[in-house]
């Protein structure tokens, strides 16, 4: 997230989907650990930037609620737009 400006708890999330699109955390982990962090980090990146907030939680939690059946490849691929998405908002430059 190189030259955007996020609060710590957007970050946090960027991050760690990040980690997972870039083959640096397994599936399992990624699966295990995705809804425990976004019900806890939620609430601080709404105070952060609402907009960001709920894109991520609805378009990237839809999709991994929705994952079960996706291959690793499908599964990151299909994260990417939505990840792209939100740093567009961060740098002011979505929609």
């Amino acid at each position: 997230m190189a030259g955007v400006r996020a609060g710590e708890n957007i970050a946090f999330m960027m991050n760690f989907v990040c980690d997972f699109i870039d083959e640096r955390m397994d599936r399992l982990s990624f699966d295990l650990d995705f809804d425990h962090y976004l019900n806890e980090k939620y609430d601080g990146m709404y105070k952060e930037d609402p907009e960001v907030a709920e894109v991520f939680a609805d378009c990237i939690g839809d999709i991994v609620n929705m994952s079960e059946k996706m291959s690793d490849d499908e599964f990151r691929d299909a994260l990417c737009d939505p990840y792209d998405l939100v740093m567009d908002i961060l740098k002011g430059m979505a929609y």
